[in-house]
């Protein structure tokens, strides 16, 4: 029964690891990714329409960009959650407020109803 199990599993023995090409490697995966990095760098340096200093500040003025935005967009966010809980809040206030309500004309019904019936066993 052990070797019914065994013998469904696709096992690749140690020795064939070593065989195994670069890219099915994790580092191999990582050492591509260098040096696409790379070249991808030295060509946007080549590519450059302006000066190296001309272009950190384009990409510090991105930055500060997407920055505001995201803060912008944090804030939105927040502030839709927070009305959004004072409604949730304001509903649930109302729901309680009209569940007492229910419950107060319930027992002043149950009271007149007592009452009622203690006067009726009284005139008796």
């Amino acid at each position: 029964m052990m070797d019914d199990a065994i013998d469904g599993l696709d096992v690749t023995p140690v020795d064939d690891v070593a065989d195994t090409p670069a890219a099915a490697k994790p580092g191999g995966f990582v050492a591509g990714l260098f040096i696409g990095l790379l070249a991808g760098t030295v060509l946007a340096m080549i590519a450059a329409p302006q000066s190296g200093e001309e272009t950190r500040d384009i990409l510090r003025a991105k930055a500060r960009e997407a920055a505001d935005r995201t803060r912008d967009t944090a804030g939105d966010i927040s502030q839709t959650v927070s009305g959004t809980t004072n409604d949730l809040i304001e509903r649930g206030r109302s729901i309680v407020d009209q569940a007492r309500a229910r419950v107060d004309a319930s027992i002043a019904e149950g009271i007149d109803a007592a009452e009622h019936h203690r006067n009726e066993l009284d005139t008796r």
